[in-house]
């Protein structure tokens, strides 16, 4: 009976395109936000086409009161668009109202004036 449990299991896995023996995919967990990476400094060791850029604004209720926010954007840098996913996920989930413009790409374009990063 559980030999069949196991093949109508792995059969139905298989249809759905899921490899036998995979790992479901990890989820973020919420650790805290952090700074991204210096995007002048790391572009001056890792060409800049390689970086992840990420970018995010957002507003979270800030004194517990009724239309009181506080407003944030941040900008980084980062080597893997899993790390700079993560960031963002970070960051969505501490300033979770009315976020937007929120993104990462790849590839970092030094601007004149960035003064954000």
């Amino acid at each position: 009976m559980k030999r069949s449990l196991r093949i109508i299991v792995a059969v139905t896995a298989l249809a759905a395109g899921a490899p036998l023996g995979a790992e479901p995919a990890g989820a973020y967990e919420f650790t805290g936000t952090f700074q991204g990476g210096d995007c002048k400094a790391m572009a001056a060791s890792i060409p800049a086409a390689n970086l992840w850029y990420g970018h995010f604004t957002g507003q979270r209720d800030a004194f517990g009161g009724i239309y009181r926010y506080e407003w944030r954007t941040a900008v980084g840098c980062f080597k893997t668009e899993d790390a700079c996913e993560n960031w963002l996920y970070q960051w969505r989930s501490e300033y979770s109202l009315n976020y937007r413009m929120d993104f990462c790409v790849k590839g970092y374009v030094p601007r004149k004036y960035d003064i954000l990063g």
